[in-house]
């Protein structure tokens, strides 16, 4: 009887080390999953983050160069009966529509 109870113990022992290394696996694999999705959901929110200031500074720039224009035609002056808000309102328009879409 002895050895027999000496042998269910050492199966025991032995069940519990597979079941304690295949808990720890899991834990393993689980945290390695969590912590790769997290990465991806940084890395996919440096794009969207990047993309939106690249359309901002695009937006900007096109602002810029509106402004630039008026200024060049407030010395070049315009042709006659038309006034600078007649020549500028076809761009702020555009402009207006752009920046929209941009901002939902």
């Amino acid at each position: 009887m002895a050895t027999m109870s000496g042998q269910v113990w050492v199966a025991l022992i032995s069940l519990g080390g597979v079941v304690l290394g295949g808990l720890l696996s899991y834990l393993v694999q689980h945290r390695t999953q969590v912590s790769a999705e997290r990465a991806e959901q940084q890395r996919q929110q440096i794009g969207v983050s990047e993309a939106r200031r690249a359309e901002r500074l695009a937006l900007l720039e096109r602002f810029v160069e509106v402004g630039a224009e008026a200024e060049r035609s407030a010395f070049r002056g315009l042709p006659n009966g038309e006034s600078v808000r007649d020549y500028l309102e076809d761009d702020r328009l555009a402009f207006l529509d752009a920046a929209r879409a941009v901002m939902g």
